[in-house]
């Protein structure tokens, strides 16, 4: 006497979805664990403080001595025009306005400041690794979300273009937008770890075995 096929088979589990595999890969209990936000922003001002003292020397020791000769001296004159108008503390009289060619000296200093921040953190992200002295310091990295390997040319270039606009441009509304990200995946991504498709994990506890 045959067995009837038995109707009430378990059905097969619906196939894993890839951003399911990334979010457990991404987990704390991960082989790939995200770092803290924390710890990404002391990287991040590590980084800051180091391109500002570069930078500085950069434009005001070798560039703008080059293009404008005398800014140095008029910055620091109308600093002190600056300084002394707020001790005198005169609300009728208006804020001392730079020279125009003081003016102009400043605008050139803010765009190679964006430009070299720029090119520090694009090299960072595709030639070392999706690395930075900030990020070794701290034991992160960069990620790419596509093959788990280090960010790939064109995607070190976007993440680092898009970090330094949220610094330089806007910088309040910019960085909120970018921040917002962060509740709205289980990878902390931020908004430009998402446009570049990569995310920033703890090299301290890469590779280890997930908890049992």
């Amino acid at each position: 006497m045959s067995q009837e096929p038995d109707n009430h088979e378990q059905e097969p589990l619906p196939p894993i979805k890839p951003d399911n595999v990334l979010d457990s890969i991404f987990s704390e209990g991960g082989p790939m664990p995200t770092a803290r936000f924390s710890l990404r922003a002391v990287a991040l001002v590590l980084d800051c403080i180091l391109m500002t003292a570069v930078a500085s020397i950069i434009i005001w020791k070798i560039a703008l001595p080059q293009s404008h000769p005398a800014a140095f001296g008029e910055l620091m004159q109308w600093s002190q025009e600056v300084v002394t108008w707020v001790e005198k503390q005169e609300p009728d009289t208006p804020l001392p306005e730079p020279s125009q060619e003081l003016a102009r000296a400043l605008a050139v200093a803010n765009e190679l400041q964006l430009l070299l921040f720029w090119i520090y953190f694009a090299v960072g992200e595709a030639f070392f690794k999706g690395s930075s002295l900030g990020k070794r310091i701290c034991r992160i990295r960069s990620v790419s979300t596509v093959n788990l390997g280090p960010p790939q040319f064109l995607a070190g270039i976007i993440r680092g273009g898009l970090k330094t606009v949220t610094l330089f441009w806007l910088f309040p509304l910019a960085f909120g937008a970018t921040f917002i990200a962060l509740f709205f995946n289980k990878r902390r991504q931020l908004g430009h770890d998402l446009c570049a498709r990569t995310t920033v994990v703890d090299e301290k506890y890469v590779n280890l075995q997930p908890k049992s």
